[in-house]
Formats: C-alpha cells, sequence, structure tokens
C-alpha cells in the first residue's frame, strides 16, 4: 500500500501521519490478559491433573494443544490484525484533498475534495485526556459525506491544518478539479460517514447515528 495518494499536478502533501498509538490500548490489554489466563490455566492443569497412564496423558497434551491454539488465535485476531491495520492506515492532508489511505489498496481509499469542506472540527473525547493531545477529527464535506478520523494525532492542530489548507484552496480559486487520478468514487465505508444536512424540507436525523456511520473496526 503506498503511503501517500496519487497526486494531480501541482498537488503537495501537507501532511502524512497515522492515528495515535492509543488506539493500540485494547489490543495491548487483550494481549496482557491472554497471556494471564493461558499461563494460570497451563499452571492449573499442572497442579491439579497430572495423568501417568494412556490414554490420560493423551488427553492432557490435547488440552495444552488447544488452549496453546485458542490463545494465539485471540492473539491473531485482536492483536496483531489490529496492530497492522493501524500501522498501514494513514491520515493524508494534501493541497487539494483529505485522503484517508487504508489497507485494500485503492478501492478502500478515500479522498476528498477540500473546496468541498463545509466544516472541520474536533469532538470531545469520552474519556480523560491524560495529557495527550490526540481526538477525533471530523470533516463535513456536505453532499459528499465526510471523514471521521479516530485517534488523530494533535487533533486541535490537524483540523487547523486542515481549515486552512481550504481557505488556501478557496483563495486561489483551485476549487474546480476535485478527485485525484487513479481514484475511484467516494462512497461511505468505515470511517467515511454521511455527512446529515437536515433542512426545512428535510425530516432531521442523529448526526453520526449508528446507521449513518461504519468505523473502522478496532
Amino acid at each position: 500500500m503506498p503511503a501517500r495518494p496519487a497526486l494531480q499536478p501541482g498537488e503537495r502533501v501537507l501532511v502524512s501521519t497515522r492515528a495515535h498509538g492509543a488506539r493500540l490500548t485494547r489490543p495491548f490489554l487483550v494481549l496482557l490478559l491472554t497471556v494471564f489466563v493461558l499461563s494460570t490455566a497451563q499452571r492449573a492443569l499442572e497442579l491439579r491433573w497430572r495423568p501417568v497412564a494412556e490414554p490420560w496423558t493423551t488427553v492432557h497434551a490435547g488440552v495444552e494443544l488447544t488452549l496453546l491454539v485458542a490463545a494465539a488465535w485471540v492473539v491473531l485476531r485482536s492483536c496483531l490484525r489490529p496492530l497492522l491495520r493501524w500501522w498501514r492506515t494513514r491520515y493524508v492532508l494534501t493541497t487539494r484533498h483529505l485522503v484517508l489511505l487504508r489497507p485494500g489498496g485503492a478501492r478502500r481509499t478515500v479522498s476528498l475534495p477540500l473546496h468541498q469542506l463545509r466544516r472541520v472540527s474536533v469532538e470531545r473525547r469520552r474519556s480523560p485526556a491524560l495529557g495527550r493531545r490526540d481526538g477525533r477529527v471530523v470533516a463535513d464535506f456536505g453532499p459528499l459525506g465526510g471523514l471521521r478520523l479516530e485517534h488523530a494525532p494533535e487533533a486541535q492542530r490537524l483540523a487547523g491544518l486542515i481549515r486552512r489548507a481550504a481557505e488556501d484552496l478557496w483563495a486561489a480559486g483551485d476549487g474546480s478539479r476535485g478527485g485525484a487520478p487513479g481514484l475511484p468514487t467516494t462512497r461511505v465505508d468505515r470511517d467515511a460517514v454521511v455527512a446529515p444536512r437536515p433542512g426545512p424540507s428535510v425530516a432531521p436525523r442523529r448526526a453520526w447515528s449508528r446507521r449513518a456511520v461504519h468505523q473502522e473496526e478496532e
């Protein structure tokens, strides 16, 4: 997976980063819990049940193997997969687009033109900040949808850079060309969200509701 999207002539990358390491908190805790449970189960198995005759020695070995396989499956699914997804997902801001690069190639890349930006904000975290500066950056692109960047590092600064890049694009009058070459039409998927635009003739719906948002798996 490329670390940067395809660029138009004259387009430059301003920021290329990945989610804050805090996103790996849950996989790390799962890893610690798995190691603890595995070691406890193995220790209890050795103390409580130590057969010396067949077929129970074979059954004992089978139980130990089952514990190891189960622990390996949990680590692979709940620790290694999120780690690889975190490593291969990047938030890219160019002079013309806000891009979400994810594993899976161009078909899973979300690229939205900055000249369509309506607003960008940082949502308040539910948990204590504890000195961290990461946060959830929400960029509303009107009818095109939007992006919700989870655990964006230096969230306030990133939101400011997105806003400033859009303002520079508007000031330069270079907002008529959108869509990086080689990328598919943007569609709502995982971190991409539908940006609700309630009006007098449209029944309002709850912003960023469960039906409207598809978050990236933890």
